[in-house]
């Protein structure tokens, strides 16, 4: 689960910014992942659906888009009030 420290503080920080809108869930997230992370799909899906239990995020769809890049970025999430 080399994933878990690209991982954890995405689901910090939505979990965060979602609260303050007031939301009892996070439906879906999209995420843009670096291929030069090493992320594998599968295994990032794994590891985030493991790390969003107990959290807004539990249950939400994860949307994965990859890039030639090197970080993992935030494009979007949907709340349920």
């Amino acid at each position: 689960m080399h994933e878990t420290h690209l991982i954890e503080p995405i689901i910090k920080g939505i979990s965060r910014h979602a609260k303050k809108e007031g939301a009892k869930l996070v439906s879906k997230v999209r995420l843009k992942v670096g291929e030069f992370t090493g992320a594998k799909e599968n295994s990032f899906k794994e590891t985030f659906y493991s790390l969003a239990k107990g959290t807004i995020l539990e249950g939400s769809e994860l949307e994965l888009t990859f890039f030639p890049g090197s970080r993992v970025e935030v494009l979007s999430f949907d709340i349920e009030n």
